[in-house]
């Protein structure tokens, strides 16, 4: 296996520590991710090991076989990530969590539990789009780092939603988003024993079921998510002894209006906070107690709700959001909410520089493995890049004379991250360590700018 350069060192060595994979998978295993890291266009393991031929041991059907048939456990490899990516926070800070779905679109008649499935990149309030292909629940830590302008949305943990046909023909138990959701939400509770989340999602993530699941956990999950206008909103009973139909004690009293109509009648308050895109705003909004009563179920559940009034002049539109935490300030609900946006982010920097979409695997391991392991490269490149010396994270790669920027985003790290790759590890000859320092300064230089450009 080729030398690893030190800054992703930490990285390797809690993988080796924790006994994921056997001694030949696990050199195997790092270089092809490497090779994807370093790898333009399509993600597919033949173009990786392309670039890695003079470095890679055995048949190449080895690597080939690391998605399909090799022995190894995502959950495991998955909890060193999720602690490399937590130890960036304090210890004494809130993770905040983010939480959403997106569709890995495949091609392909054979392709396991493939399906139709709304894309909401690319739908209106008039027209839906479907996209073929697989479904996945991505959680994500939000981390800031010096360098970075926002938030970044590092993923950690992602589960796939089987729609209920294709699950029915496989035989398996369909899962919602919110399902998903409190099931990757709980085991990041026992990975992490003591520390406390906020968990950020849409309507999709975030139900009356996670409600009562974070009020059930009050003292380590509070939920932030998306309400409808029309939301079933009830007062609290005068008298909580009094007894229902049912036999059962009051849970709710009368009837109140719906948050649509209270957003009108409220007294507002106006205030700059943070909204969407990283930018602040004039906000105006209003706030108030409320049960929220789930009909289906016949569940009361105590939120806090702020609805976020409406602007024609900065093209806004009435938002209405909620908390699973009562006491919690309203302006902090809006812009924890708000910062959800990054994981959209996430999800576009995935496609467009790690290949998110690219791959052709089609069996059933190889499809349940190779989108998590693209995905959790996009934290992989976080870690390796906060190791580098501070000169070489500062630099600014996609900066051009007519483009001037003042922070990091994700293209400047991955070519960081690549530049290292290729002068420390690719570009070392096995016999000949001196081939690229024997060339001159300023064509050194030109070829490694080339080769760390991002795809």
């Amino acid at each position: 296996m080729f030398p690893i350069p030190a800054a992703a060192e930490p990285l390797v060595r809690a993988i080796r520590t924790a006994d994921v994979f056997t001694a030949p998978t696990f050199g195997r295993f790092i270089q092809l991710m490497m090779g994807l890291i370093v790898t333009m266009g399509r993600r597919t393991v033949s173009r990786a090991l392309v670039l890695i031929q003079p470095q890679i041991d055995g048949h190449w059907s080895n690597y080939h076989r690391l998605y399909s048939s090799a022995k190894y456990s995502l959950w495991t490899l998955a909890a060193v990530l999720v602690r490399q990516v937590v130890a960036l926070l304090p210890k004494d800070v809130v993770i905040e969590l983010v939480a959403d779905d997106t569709v890995d679109g495949k091609d392909g008649d054979q392709v396991w539990a493939k399906s139709a499935h709304r894309d909401a990149a690319r739908s209106t309030h008039s027209k839906t789009a479907i996209k073929f292909g697989h479904k996945w629940l991505v959680m994500c830590v939000l981390v800031r780092l010096d360098g970075w302008e926002r938030p970044w949305a590092l993923p950690i943990l992602c589960g796939m939603c089987l729609s209920p046909k294709v699950a029915a023909q496989l035989g398996r138990r369909p899962k919602t988003p919110a399902q998903l959701a409190r099931q990757l939400l709980m085991q990041l509770m026992r990975w992490l024993p003591g520390r406390k989340f906020i968990l950020t999602g849409d309507f999709q993530v975030v139900t009356h079921e996670t409600i009562v699941f974070a009020q059930r956990h009050a003292d380590r999950v509070t939920v932030v998510g998306r309400l409808r206008g029309d939301a079933n909103f009830y007062a609290a009973p005068a008298n909580s002894n009094r007894r229902c139909r049912g036999g059962g004690r009051a849970k709710k009293g009368r009837k109140v209006a719906a948050p649509a109509r209270q957003i009108k009648k409220l007294n507002p308050q106006t205030r700059e906070l943070a909204w969407y895109g990283g930018k602040r705003r004039q906000l105006r909004y209003v706030s108030q107690q409320a049960l929220w009563y789930n009909k289906h179920v016949g569940s009361v559940t105590p939120i806090r709700w702020v609805g976020v009034l409406g602007d024609a002049e900065q093209d806004l539109e009435d938002a209405f959001f909620f908390c699973s935490d009562v006491t919690m300030d309203a302006a902090r609900i809006i812009e924890l909410y708000a910062r959800r946006w990054n994981i959209e982010v996430t999800f576009e920097e995935a496609r467009a520089s790690l290949g998110l979409e690219t791959t052709r695997h089609w069996c059933e391991q190889s499809v349940l493995r190779v989108t998590p392991i693209l995905l959790g490269l996009f934290s992989a490149v976080a870690l390796i890049w906060q190791q580098l010396p501070q000169p070489r994270k500062c630099v600014c790669w996609s900066q051009t004379p007519c483009y001037t920027k003042q922070h990091i985003t994700f293209a400047d790290a991955l070519a960081a991250v690549r530049r290292e790759l290729w002068e420390q590890s690719l570009l070392r000859h096995r016999h000949k360590t001196q081939c690229l320092t024997s060339l001159p300064r300023r064509l050194r230089q030109t070829i490694l700018w080339h080769l760390a450009a991002a795809a």
